[in-house]
């Protein structure tokens, strides 16, 4: 492949990769405005988690709490 060709793949990707991000920035953002409960924090009828996590209560459905799913959870294991 020729040097230039080679440059608009890399540069394209470059866009593509930080568009991405961007985008991720911008939902966390979203959420954040929206009053949603990150992972190990509290939770209820009216204060959902966020990123679709479960809303996990005690027996007494007291002390309710937002877990990771368990593919953050796998994702994480493999990041380290």
């Amino acid at each position: 492949m020729s040097p230039k060709v080679q440059a608009l793949i890399f540069i394209v990707g470059l866009i593509t990769l930080l568009a991405a991000h961007a985008q991720e920035e911008l939902s966390d953002n979203i959420e954040s405005e929206r009053g949603c409960s990150g992972a190990y924090k509290r939770c209820s009828s009216s204060q959902r988690c966020c990123e679709g996590r479960p809303c996990v209560c005690s027996a007494i459905n007291s002390n309710c709490k937002c877990r990771k799913t368990y593919t953050e959870l796998f994702k994480e294991y493999f990041e380290k």
